[in-house]
């Protein structure tokens, strides 16, 4: 299975903001036009560096993209993140595509994701379904006012199932995205990749290694990217001179042994 590939060649676009999509509570929908460029070509799970004036540059993974229009997820969590959610930017600034494309060859494709990691499987649902695969999309959240409407970027996509769950049972299955696994075969899948807090993370490993199939467990990491191109070193996955910016952000589950010590607290 080849998950990656090789893609470079930054270009800087500016961008006018469009619409607001959607509000949720702490998240936000937004959709932004080019200004004088044509936004490049944006493989499943790449990102950009979303440049907000007047602050810093922080890495987000559009969750739909074309030459006209490019929309984000993004969630509060810093100061950056909070004046974006808060007072959308009506002018703004993306370079990328970073990081690879993720392409799994599978006929059956199992996607989890939670938060804002939701942003990179869409995009990644939409490839495996063109592509002929039969695709699960697990999608989760504390309540559903934090639910993103992923549905109108699934819509007319062949073979693709959507499961939602909520920790409080107010959409879909009551509880977390991994209670929502327990009534589905994960050994029927070709691939299963995750994308969302390291705490999910984390479980999706164990439970992937507990029933012997580490060999089709991708995870799409997110930790601190500082540059994005590579020259920091910031990113580097633990034990290994892999860039997240550059060979990520989404690595096989042979790769994650250090990352889930580090981060999960446990060994693998």
């Amino acid at each position: 299975m080849a998950p990656a590939t090789e893609r470079r060649g930054y270009s800087y676009c500016s961008l006018r903001l469009d619409r607001v999509l959607w509000r949720g509570r702490g998240a936000i929908l937004l959709s932004y036009r080019p200004q004088t460029c044509v936004l490049p070509e944006f493989e499943p799970t790449q990102f950009a560096m979303f440049w907000v004036p007047g602050a810093e540059a922080i890495p987000l993974a559009p969750i739909y993209s074309s030459k006209d229009r490019i929309d984000f997820l993004v969630r509060l969590r810093g100061s950056t993140t909070r004046m974006i959610v808060e007072q959308p930017p009506a002018r703004a600034g993306i370079i990328g595509p970073m990081g690879r494309g993720f392409k799994p060859k599978a006929g059956a494709v199992l996607l989890v994701g939670g938060g804002t990691g939701i942003a990179s499987l869409v995009p990644l649902a939409g490839w495996a379904s063109r592509s002929g695969a039969r695709v699960t999309l697990v999608y989760g959240a504390r309540t559903v006012s934090e639910l993103a409407p992923i549905e109108m970027y699934l819509d007319g996509l062949e073979g693709v199932k959507l499961v939602v769950a909520t920790d409080d049972g107010s959409r879909g299955v009551k509880g977390t995205v991994v209670d929502a696994l327990s009534t589905i075969d994960l050994t029927g899948f070709d691939a299963i990749v995750a994308a969302g807090p390291p705490a999910m993370l984390c479980t999706l490993y164990k439970l992937a290694g507990d029933q012997g199939l580490l060999d089709r467990f991708y995870a799409s990491l997110e930790t601190l990217v500082r540059c994005g191109m590579g020259f920091c070193g910031s990113c580097m996955l633990p034990c290994t001179s892999s860039l997240l910016c550059r060979e990520g952000p989404v690595f096989p589950g042979s790769m994650l042994g250090c990352w889930v010590e580090a981060e999960c607290g446990q060994r693998p």
